[in-house]
C-alpha cells in the first residue's frame, strides 16, 4: 500500500475530501534538474480528491491516506499499452484494408485505421469492468497524531 499524508478538507456520507500539496516528485534531491526547476516555477498547488473513510475523521484533521500500488499498477499498464496496442493495430489492419479493398493510398489507410484503433482501444477501456475508479480510490487509513 502506497501512503501519503494529506489534510482533511470536507466530510460527508462515508466519503471525505482530502487536500494535498503537489510537489515534484524529486524535491528532496540536492542536484538542480529540470523537474526541480519546473517545480520551483509552477509552485505548489493543492490536489483535492475524494476518499474512503475507516476512521472517523473532522475538516482540518491531518491524515494517511493509502492507494493498493497492484491496482495502480494495473490501471497505469492499461491506460498506457492498450492504447499504444490499439493504435498499431488499427495501422496495420488499416493499410492492409486500404490497400485490398478501398482504392486509397496505403498510408492514408494506416493514419485512418490506427485513429480508429487508438479510439476504440480508449472507448473499451473507458466502459472496461475490470478498469473502476473504485479500485482507484485512496482510502484514509488513520489520523496523525
Amino acid at each position: 500500500m502506497i501512503e501519503e499524508e494529506a489534510v482533511v478538507a470536507a466530510v460527508e456520507a462515508g466519503h471525505v475530501w482530502i487536500e494535498k500539496a503537489r510537489r515534484p516528485a524529486c524535491g528532496s534531491c540536492a542536484s538542480p534538474c529540470t523537474s526541480a526547476v519546473m517545480g520551483e516555477f509552477m509552485g505548489e498547488s493543492l490536489v483535492q480528491m475524494e476518499a474512503k473513510s475507516l476512521v472517523e475523521v473532522a475538516p482540518g484533521d491531518r491524515v494517511v491516506v493509502g492507494l493498493d500500488e497492484g491496482a495502480l499498477v494495473k490501471g497505469s499498464f492499461a491506460v498506457y499499452l492498450w492504447p499504444i496496442i490499439g493504435l498499431f493495430a488499427g495501422a496495420i489492419m488499416g493499410k492492409g484494408i486500404g490497400a485490398v479493398f478501398l482504392s486509397v493510398s496505403p498510408d492514408v489507410a494506416a493514419i485512418a485505421g490506427g485513429l480508429l484503433g487508438l479510439i476504440g482501444s480508449i472507448a473499451i477501456l473507458k466502459s472496461a469492468a475490470g478498469f473502476s475508479q473504485e479500485k482507484l480510490q485512496p482510502v484514509v487509513l488513520r489520523k496523525v497524531n
